[in-house]
C-alpha cells in the first residue's frame, strides 16, 4: 500500500467520527492485540545494497487503561518484517511504544480516536543491527461487540523511525505506514452502577380517631298535652314551654332539638300522623317565637307509632297524646 492510499484511509476514519454520541465509561484495564501490514517509505531503499524493500506483516500486543471520557493510555510491544527482495533476506523490527489515544466520542458502535506515541525499536538487517527511537501518529476506531466490553479496533499510523543503520547510503530517518486490526479485552468485571439511594418515604399522618357519636337525650314535656283531636297549645302548655322547655334550650347552647309529636290510637294511622305533625310544628313554632334559632329546631310527627301507655284506657290515651324534646349534642 502506498502513502496516498494510507492517507485516504486515515481521512476516512476522521470523517466517520461525525454524529457519534458518548456512552457509559468503562475504566477497566484491558489487553489489546492485533495484526496488520507495514508499508515502508521510499527512504528505506538503500543504494548499493541491492535491496528492494517491500511491505510485510506486523503484529502488536499491549495493555491499556481508560483514564477519562476522552483519553486512553497504552503500552504496546510490536514487531514487523520487511521483505528485502529475492535472496536478500528480511528486515526485522521489534520494540515498544507508549501511546495516548484521544477519543472523539465513546459511542459503543463507533468510537473514533487519534493516537500519538513514542518508543524504541530494534532493527535487524543482513547488513547491520541497530536500535533507535520511533514516533507514531494516526487515527483509529473501536467498536464494542458484546456486553462484556470486548471491542474490535482498526487503525492506521505513520511511523517515524530514527534508527541510523550503518549500511551504505543509510539514513537516520525512515517514514512508514502501519495498518492494524485487532481486539481489546477488558480485565475483570465491569463496575456496576451504584444502586440508587433509597427514597425516604414520609410516614403517613395518623388517621384521626372518629368523632364520638353525638349524645341524644329525650325529655318528655310533661303538661304539654293536647285535648282529643286538637293541636292548639293551651295556656298551661305555653307556660310549661316558657319555663321548662326554654331552660333546657338555654342549658344546651350548642345542641339541636327535635320536637316529637305523638297521638293516641283513636283514628286512622294517616290522620294521627298528620295530627302529630301539626302538634309538633306548633310547639316548634312557639319555641322559635320565644327566641330559639329556627336552624336548631325541627318538628317530627310520629302519630300513634310510639305509645308509652295503654291506649285501651282514657288515662293511657291522654298520656300518649304528648310532646317530647329530643336533644342532640356533639361530644
Amino acid at each position: 500500500m502506498n502513502s496516498k492510499k494510507s492517507l485516504l484511509f486515515a481521512a476516512g476514519l476522521a470523517a466517520c467520527s461525525a454524529g457519534a454520541s458518548a456512552s457509559e465509561l468503562d475504566d477497566r484495564w484491558y489487553l489489546s492485540a492485533g495484526i496488520g501490514y507495514v508499508a515502508p517509505g521510499n527512504d528505506r531503499e538503500l543504494p548499493g545494497t541491492g535491496w528492494d524493500v517491500d511491505g510485510g506483516p506486523a503484529a502488536f500486543l499491549g495493555v491499556g487503561k481508560t483514564i477519562n471520557e476522552w483519553l486512553n493510555v497504552e503500552l504496546n510491544a510490536k514487531g514487523n518484517r520487511l521483505d528485502l527482495g529475492s535472496g536478500n533476506g528480511d528486515w526485522d523490527q521489534w520494540g515498544a511504544t507508549l501511546d495516548g489515544l484521544v477519543f472523539f466520542n465513546r459511542n459503543p458502535k463507533f468510537s473514533p480516536y487519534a493516537v500519538v506515541g513514542g518508543g524504541w525499536m530494534q532493527s535487524d538487517t543482513p547488513a547491520d543491527n541497530h536500535d533507535g527511537g520511533i514516533a507514531e501518529a494516526g487515527l483509529g476506531f473501536m467498536r464494542t461487540i458484546n456486553d462484556d466490553g470486548d471491542t474490535l479496533r482498526a487503525e492506521v499510523r505513520h511511523r517515524w523511525d530514527f534508527t541510523n543503520l550503518n549500511a551504505p547510503g543509510g539514513k537516520e530517518n525512515h517514514n512508514d505506514w502501519v495498518m492494524m486490526v485487532g481486539v481489546t479485552i477488558p480485565l475483570g468485571k465491569r463496575a456496576e452502577a451504584p444502586a440508587p439511594a433509597p427514597v425516604a418515604m414520609a410516614e403517613p399522618e395518623p388517621t384521626p380517631p372518629p368523632a364520638p357519636p353525638p349524645v341524644t337525650e329525650t325529655v318528655v314535656l310533661k303538661g304539654v298535652n293536647f285535648c282529643f283531636d286538637c293541636d292548639t297549645l293551651s295556656g298551661e302548655a305555653q307556660a310549661i314551654l316558657d319555663g321548662d322547655a326554654m331552660a333546657i334550650v338555654q342549658h344546651h347552647p350548642n345542641a339541636t332539638f327535635e320536637v316529637a309529636g305523638h297521638t293516641d290510637a283513636v283514628g286512622s294511622d294517616t290522620y294521627n300522623q298528620s295530627l302529630s305533625q301539626r302538634r309538633a310544628s306548633n310547639v316548634s313554632a312557639y319555641l322559635v317565637q320565644k327566641g330559639v334559632d329556627a336552624s336548631r329546631v325541627t318538628a317530627v310527627g310520629y302519630g300513634e307509632s310510639q305509645p308509652v301507655a295503654d291506649n285501651s284506657t282514657a288515662a293511657g290515651r291522654a298520656e300518649n297524646r304528648r310532646v317530647e324534646l329530643r336533644i342532640t349534642e356533639a361530644r
